[in-house]
């Protein structure tokens, strides 16, 4: 499984690049409620929102638990503490993919500041 950001999503909702599709496809790529909660929001049509809800079928889910959220909040004192300030939904999804040992697949720079202050976090490289 993998980890999909909501960045990757929206490049495939706009651009029905089929190499992005394979690759959610071949990868087990997987949302968590966060990723679904700003897909939604985005929707400014009947049409829009279904075509998000049917991609959104077609991939797992990866539910944030109750034991995800101390950990994110030692991710965020350890960010803090190194200088390093992102949204707060993305250090949910970076505790997540931590937690699960899986890769996240994003296209925002600032997960691989991340990265250095949280070395287990494991990002997915797009293939050229």
């Amino acid at each position: 499984m993998m980890l999909v950001d909501t960045n990757v999503l929206i490049a495939v909702l706009r651009t029905n690049d089929p190499k992005l599709a394979n690759l959610l496809n071949t990868n087990g790529a997987a949302a968590c409620g966060i990723v679904q909660a700003e897909l939604l929001c985005g929707a400014r049509t009947p049409r829009e929102r279904a075509l998000i809800v049917a991609i959104l079928g077609t991939l797992g889910t990866a539910p944030i638990t109750e034991a995800i959220w101390e950990q994110v909040g030692d991710n965020l004192a350890t960010l803090r503490s190194r200088g390093v300030t992102v949204p707060f939904p993305d250090v949910v999804m970076a505790t997540l993919a931590v937690s699960l040992g899986t890769e996240l697949w994003t296209r925002d720079q600032h997960f691989a500041l991340m990265q250095q202050a949280l070395p287990a976090l494991r990002l997915f490289r797009e293939p050229p």
